[in-house]
Order: structure tokens, then C-alpha cells, then sequence
């Protein structure tokens, strides 16, 4: 799948279930080669309660620099819903906009938390 006209840079845009975020961006994460800790998840949790997916300016960005290349994640929370609103952007092939794309449709559909 090809990015949108005039955004070549966003590799997949979607949502995902509220409780799966956590594992959603270690997934991401890890496609890239990024160790994504406590640290980091501390970063977008605290960041989370104060975002708005109906505003350009209330969604919360993280970059993810990893080894393999660096994917910028956006997120929002639904107004009044249960999900995140995602986008994930950078300079990506086919194999990891597919892989990004599977990992948002999972983290939509299941739940995905750890025990």
C-alpha cells in the first residue's frame, strides 16, 4: 500500500484498542531495532490522558530511533471512545509499512496486553 498524495512520509494511519498502547509501541519498536522501556513507555503514558485526535495540535509524538531507521509514532485519544488514534510516519519499504500495518490491525482487533 502506497502512502497518501502529499504525505509520503506516513506509513500507516489507524487506531488502536486503549489498552493495547503500551505493547503497540514495543511492537513498532521493535521492527526498528528500538529498546523500548519503562522509560520510554512512562514518556507516552503520561503524555496520553492530555491528547485530543479532533485537534492537529492534542496528538503526542515519540520517535522511535532504532537501528534499522526511525519511525516517528503519533498518537490521540478518541474523544469520548476507548481507542487511540495512530499514525506512524518515516522513510519506510513495503516489508515495514506491512509490518506496521499488521502490527495497528492486531492492536485494533485483540487484546493484546501482557500477562
Amino acid at each position: 500500500m502506497l502512502p497518501p498524495i502529499g504525505r509520503p512520509d506516513l506509513v500507516h494511519a489507524g487506531w488502536i484498542r486503549e489498552g493495547n498502547a503500551r505493547v503497540f509501541c514495543e511492537v513498532v519498536a521493535s521492527l526498528v531495532r528500538y529498546d523500548f522501556d519503562d522509560l520510554d513507555w512512562q514518556a507516552v503514558e503520561a503524555a496520553l490522558p492530555g491528547t485530543d485526535d479532533e485537534r492537529e495540535e492534542g496528538w503526542y509524538g515519540y520517535p522511535l530511533v532504532g537501528e534499522v531507521t526511525r519511525l516517528d509514532l503519533r498518537l490521540a485519544r478518541a474523544v469520548g471512545g476507548t481507542v487511540i488514534s495512530v499514525e506512524v510516519r518515516g522513510a519506510v519499504g513495503d516489508v515495514l509499512r506491512g509490518q506496521v500495518e499488521l502490527a495497528c490491525d492486531l492492536a485494533a482487533t485483540y487484546d493484546m496486553r501482557p500477562r
